[in-house]
Formats: structure tokens, C-alpha cells, sequence
């Protein structure tokens, strides 16, 4: 008997154990941004493809012939710069320029694809604006696809559908035999000074970065081209509220990354964005210090 009530203690303490709550503390570290390297836009060297599609949105204006024409300049230009910077910091890197036709026409109706662009979706946060946008970058994407005349090779499966801005991704790098190719949506959004945006560049996985750019403006194209391979703002923003902006501001007054109104031929790259993007290996403990931010981490 006495045997039995020991037991059935020691059996109501084991099972308790599950139900003691660990004591544990919340400690702030700082970290770097983990964007370099990451997802399908890797790093920005040799040889990688910029494939641009013009979308007629019912939020802004439609695309002009001049319009085409003087946003495709831009984005040579823009392409022209990038590779002088690379050039000048002895990095290889060659960008390929492909304008998405379809059905003899240089832009899609996002009514064909069977979607609207969310206007509050491209001026709300970052979070938000995944929700809004990427099943709009989908459709689009889906809609591209009929008229890309892509064919699988082996090493993909045969039954594989563009369907989705992922699919489209791989279908490309497929075609053009090309690791990294970086997708760039074009709205004519040049008169209502709405943000341009890049989606999934600070996330970890296989997520397919991709940017809706409502500029013409070169130099915003090249600070959104570079967000997709892992470039950081480094003006004020809301992903890392605590990097030490005024000094960032005063050590690189023209850095492409920290702002974009000028022209571009008065703006360069920075140490920290050229680790980002992979063109230097390592960042010197002075320009890292200035990008630690916190974070808070469970510790028991």
C-alpha cells in the first residue's frame, strides 16, 4: 500500500514537470541585416538579366510609345551605371536588358490578367504591402507567361505551369540559361510621386525578389535593382529603425541606397552596400557598427 502512494506521487510529479513554466529573460542583441546571398537574386556579378514588364494599371496613366521608349532609356542608363560601379571596384558583372512583348504589344492590360493594383497597397507598410501586391504580381505574371512561347527543358518537369511570379522566375533563368535574373514591374505612375517597392529582399528562403517601379527616374531603378540583390536602405526607414542614420547620412551624403532625387552620375556606392550586393567579401568593423540593430531574443 505504502509502495503504491509512492508511486502514484512520483507519477503525478513526472507528469506535472511538462506543466512548470521555465523561467526566462528577453535579451537585445545587435545584428547585421541577413539579406546578402539570399533567395533566387543572389550576387550581383558576371552575368544576370534585368526582365522588365510594362503594365497598363487602371490607377495611373497608360503606357505611351514615349513613354516606353524614355522608361527603357532610363533603365539602360540605369544598367550603364551599375556596371561602371562594379567596374570601378574591379567586380565582373555584365546586365543583360529584356522587354517583355506579348501579342505584338509592349505592355499588358492588368484587366486582361484579370487584376487591379492596389494603391494602398503601394503606399502602406512593407508587411501590408505583400499581402495587397503579390497576388497582383502573380496574375501578372501568370498572364506574362502565355506569352513567353517558353518551352521546359529536362531539368524541368513537363507539365510545369507559369502560374505565379515564382514560376515565372524559374521559367526565365530556364530560357535564358541564366542564374539570376531580377523581374521589374513598370506602372506609369511618373506624375503621382507614389513610392516604387521591391518585395522579399530581406527574407530568407527560395522567395523570388521582385519590384514595382512607378519612375522613370534612373537612379531609382538602380537603388530598386539593387534591393534584389540584397542592398539595405540606409536612409530612415521602418525595417531597421535603429542603424545610425545621421552618421550614415553625413559619411555618405551621395550613396545610391540613401537617397535618389539627384541624378545618378552624382551618386555612388558605398562600402556597405558593396558587401551587400557581394562585391567585397567582408565590412570593416567601422560601417558595421553603424548597422547593428536589435533584436530581442527569448533566452531561458
Amino acid at each position: 500500500m505504502k509502495s503504491n502512494i509512492i508511486i502514484s506521487v512520483l507519477v503525478f510529479f513526472l507528469g506535472s514537470c511538462g506543466l512548470i513554466h521555465r523561467n526566462y529573460v528577453i535579451t537585445p542583441y545587435d545584428k547585421m541585416p541577413n539579406t546578402k546571398n539570399h533567395n533566387t537574386c543572389k550576387m550581383l556579378k558576371d552575368s544576370v538579366a534585368l526582365y522588365a514588364i510594362f503594365v497598363d494599371v487602371g490607377i495611373y496613366h497608360p503606357w505611351t510609345e514615349f513613354d516606353i521608349k524614355s522608361a527603357q532609356d532610363s533603365i539602360r542608363k540605369a544598367c550603364d551605371w551599375i556596371e561602371n560601379e562594379a567596374s570601378i571596384k574591379s567586380i565582373q558583372l555584365k546586365i543583360g536588358t529584356s522587354f517583355h512583348r506579348q501579342s505584338n504589344r509592349s505592355t499588358i492590360y492588368e484587366k486582361s490578367a484579370k487584376t487591379a493594383l492596389s494603391i494602398n497597397g503601394l503606399r502602406g507598410n512593407q508587411q501590408k504591402s505583400y499581402k495587397k501586391l503579390t497576388p497582383w504580381a502573380d496574375a501578372i505574371a501568370s498572364y506574362a507567361g502565355r506569352g513567353l512561347k517558353y518551352k521546359a527543358s529536362n531539368g524541368i518537369h513537363q507539365k510545369f505551369k507559369i502560374n505565379s511570379i515564382q514560376n515565372l522566375n524559374l521559367a526565365l533563368r530556364d530560357q535564358m540559361k541564366m542564374e539570376n535574373v531580377a523581374i521589374m514591374f513598370f506602372v506609369n505612375g511618373y506624375y503621382e510621386n507614389d513610392p516604387s517597392i521591391s518585395f522579399y529582399t530581406n527574407t530568407a528562403g527560395q522567395n523570388v525578389e521582385y519590384s514595382i517601379i512607378t519612375t522613370k527616374n534612373p537612379a531609382v531603378i538602380a537603388h530598386e535593382f539593387f534591393h534584389l540583390f540584397g542592398a539595405v536602405d540606409l536612409y530612415q526607414n521602418m525595417n531597421y529603425p535603429n542603424f545610425n542614420f545621421e552618421e550614415l547620412d553625413k559619411k555618405f551624403p551621395n550613396e545610391i541606397m540613401n537617397i535618389q532625387h539627384k541624378e545618378i552620375d552624382k551618386l555612388n556606392v558605398s562600402p556597405i552596400t558593396s558587401y551587400f550586393l557581394g562585391w567585397q567579401d567582408t565590412l570593416d568593423h567601422a560601417n558595421t557598427r553603424l548597422l547593428f540593430h536589435k533584436l530581442n531574443v527569448l533566452e531561458y
